[in-house]
């Protein structure tokens, strides 16, 4: 889709409305960004562009309430983001978003019904309109779904470096997961320091190349995982480890890595069980299950393990 040229002249009723509810805004707009992420912050969106896509009413007759809004909605859902992802997500949003400038553009790709927004290949976040429906539903452009996807879908740049996973799942593993919580309860059911090694970027990979992982298994990542750990301090706790010299002696006689482990596996792989199970592979006690099955009867992992012992 080519762009439409943009606008040479505004009227001077126009002119007067950037002036007042925009220019003369933006540099306390441009603060309140920076204070709300903690960075120096800039907008950089070309109006006379923009405009090009107005239609007649509040877009075109008051493009600088209409560009205010934008950013009011903006600033709102940043005060969202950052309630659920706290001080790493703002530093991750930061590093992402490289150019911490706001802009605007045509959704050339149709991603959104009416609004949304992605992060440019400059690091810019960039709010996003459909054409046609330049001023519809301005609080949601960078609602907390939005900004998610953009975040995670954003081209790799030399400032965010190279992410071995994407922002959803780091979000959920900050979110989620808690490895002093599963080390303390090991120790005290097998009487030794037992380390535990979730191996979040093996999954991660894993569970990207199948066609037939769980839809949202980013967004559990975290949650999964621990509830994996979970299941076989459960398991070692109802069949009384941490009671019976004879089951945590033997237990730490053959995983004598002292470490226990999870891992994604290639379906066929999985040798007791159609959903998971747990082997023991150089002392190392290793939880596993295959990508379409990930996150199902997760109990049930660690059921063979008394067999393997």
């Amino acid at each position: 889709m080519s762009r439409l040229p943009p606008i040479e002249k505004f009227s001077l009723a126009v002119r007067k409305n950037i002036r007042d509810e925009w220019e003369n805004k933006k540099p306390d707009y441009e603060q309140r960004l920076s204070d709300v992420l903690g960075e120096p912050w800039k907008i950089d969106i070309d109006l006379r562009q923009v405009c090009a896509y107005a239609q007649d009413g509040y877009a075109a007759d008051s493009p600088g309430w209409m560009i205010s809004a934008y950013i009011d909605g903006v600033l709102y859902q940043l005060d969202r983001f950052i309630e659920k992802h706290g001080v790493e997500g703002k530093s991750e949003l930061n590093s992402i978003a490289s150019a911490r400038t706001i802009t605007m553009d045509l959704d050339q790709d149709k991603k959104f019904t009416s609004c949304g927004c992605e992060i440019s290949p400059a690091g810019q976040l960039v709010i996003l309109f459909r054409e046609g429906c330049l001023g519809t539903n301005i609080d949601y452009a960078c609602s907390l779904e939005n900004l998610e996807a953009a975040l995670n879908e954003a081209p790799t740049t030399a400032s965010t470096g190279d992410q071995s996973m994407s922002f959803v799942a780091r979000a959920a593993v900050r979110t989620d997961w808690d490895s002093e919580e599963q080390t303390i309860d090991l120790k005290n059911i097998l009487k030794k320091d037992i380390a535990v090694l979730p191996q979040f970027e093996q999954a991660f990979d894993k569970l990207s190349a199948a066609k037939d992982a769980p839809e949202s298994w980013q967004q559990n990542l975290g949650l999964f995982l621990r509830m994996y750990f979970e299941g076989l301090v459960r398991y070692l706790e109802n069949q009384k480890f941490g009671e019976d010299d004879m089951l945590y002696e033997a237990f730490n006689e053959s995983v004598d890595k002292a470490t226990v482990a999870f891992r994604i596996v290639d379906k066929g792989q999985l040798k007791h069980s159609t959903y998971n199970e747990c082997v023991i592979e150089d002392g190392t006690l290793i939880l596993q299950t295959i990508p379409e099955y990930f996150g199902t009867n997760i109990d049930q992992a660690a059921e063979n393990l008394m067999d393997l012992l």
